[in-house]
């Protein structure tokens, strides 16, 4: 018993300096449990931007040289569908001017490359992104860009080693398009509020057209390769021009979430530009 009295008696300081650092501990916690929301704000403040600033970074190397290696076997794939060619028939006249035999021949028409979005916006009236390649890499205006899941852009503007683009959350973007299995043509815009949603315009009231159906590139363009995914119907209205439908289009690339793109070159582009320029309105 003694002992005991002893040791209290000499470790009375400690006991006394143990007791006062729980109860300052618990009066801590209760002081920021009452401000924890305005914390956390604050935190957030800080540390948002540079979350933000480097998620492409992060995304972009953490899986290194095989994420690399991945994107380039995508394209090799991407490049053999048939959509990037066009057929030609070679005929061989006969004496009688009439064919002898008709082969039919692949010529590309659409070729691929790749870059990295290093800037994009999404919450603005005019949405850009900036790739890391330029002319200095092939890059020229008016290439296809889509993102992995679908329809991305236009590239609009070019520089040695960067380019822009103008994705479809633009308000003079302009993608002409084809609902299916209705086979119906229009043209997808974006209204300047949502980034997960654009319209298919001037599509006829009759149409048959259901939420789920798909809307693709038809082609038209000397742009976009046919067949190219744009979104899924989510909303059907009959507008104010009662001619006409109101569709509204889940767009199938989340732009939120974009880091690797692919370029689509038209091989043929300045030929067919030529052509079209010589058209006349009558």
């Amino acid at each position: 018993m003694n002992n005991l009295i002893e040791f209290f008696k000499r470790a009375f300081h400690i006991i006394v300096l143990a007791v006062l650092l729980i109860l300052s501990i618990v009066m801590l916690g209760k002081s920021l449990s009452f401000n924890e929301n305005r914390l956390a704000r604050a935190v957030q403040s800080i540390v948002g931007p540079i979350q933000e600033s480097g998620a492409g970074m992060i995304h972009r190397f953490r899986l290194g040289p095989e994420n690399e290696e991945l994107v380039k076997q995508n394209i090799e794939l991407m490049r053999e569908h048939e959509n990037m060619f066009i057929g030609k028939e070679d005929t061989v006249m006969t004496e009688m001017g009439k064919p002898d035999s008709v082969n039919r021949k692949q010529v590309r028409l659409y070729d691929y490359t790749y870059a990295h979005v290093i800037y994009r916006t999404v919450d603005r009236a005019f949405n850009y992104m900036i790739v890391d390649k330029g002319s200095n890499d092939g890059i020229a205006r008016d290439m296809a860009v889509l993102s992995p899941s679908g329809v991305a852009g236009v590239v609009t503007d070019v520089a040695q080693n960067f380019a822009t683009v103008r994705p479809i959350l633009h308000p003079e973007s302009r993608i002409s398009a084809v609902v299916t299995p209705a086979n119906q043509n229009g043209t997808v815009i974006w209204e300047g509020s949502d980034p997960r949603v654009a319209y298919l315009e001037a599509i006829p009231q009759h149409s048959e057209i259901n939420i789920g159906d798909s809307v693709f590139t038809n082609g038209y363009s000397n742009i976009f390769p046919k067949g190219l995914l744009i979104g899924t119907v989510k909303e059907v209205q009959v507008g104010n021009n009662a001619s006409f439908l109101t569709i509204k289009v889940k767009l199938a690339t989340k732009y939120t979430d974009i880091y690797t793109v692919y370029l689509v070159e038209n091989l043929f582009k300045d030929e067919l530009d030529t052509l079209k320029a010589n058209f006349k309105d009558e």
